[in-house]
């Protein structure tokens, strides 16, 4: 059975703006779109970061960045309605801030 290398075996008669390029484009196959939530989802997570940051319980966020998936754990420390931000503190201290557009799940 023949083994094909695929692209790789011709990067070597490619310029190396062309070998740059094929890595960007294989960089953005990669990348996962965000997907649109409706209005009930969107107020069921709205309820959850609110009362997060009443009882200020450790809370477990999935959000999206650079067209990849993230999860952040932590205590929401500041709701910040006008530039649409939550701030979120780790267990070690470090403070997040994440838009809430991107936000996915909550629990």
């Amino acid at each position: 059975m023949v083994q094909d290398r695929g692209s790789i075996k011709w990067a070597s008669l490619m310029l190396p703006e062309h070998v740059e390029l094929l890595r960007h484009i294989w960089k953005e196959d990669t990348k996962i779109k965000r997907t649109v939530l409706d209005e009930q989802e969107l107020e069921v997570l709205n309820t959850r970061m609110i009362r997060a940051y009443d009882v200020q319980q450790v809370v477990r966020i999935e959000h999206y960045k650079s067209g990849q998936k993230l999860t952040s754990q932590g205590i929401v420390t500041k709701l910040d309605s006008l530039n649409h931000r939550i701030t979120l503190k780790s267990h070690d201290g470090v403070l997040q801030s994440i838009q809430v557009i991107d936000i996915y799940s909550i629990t």
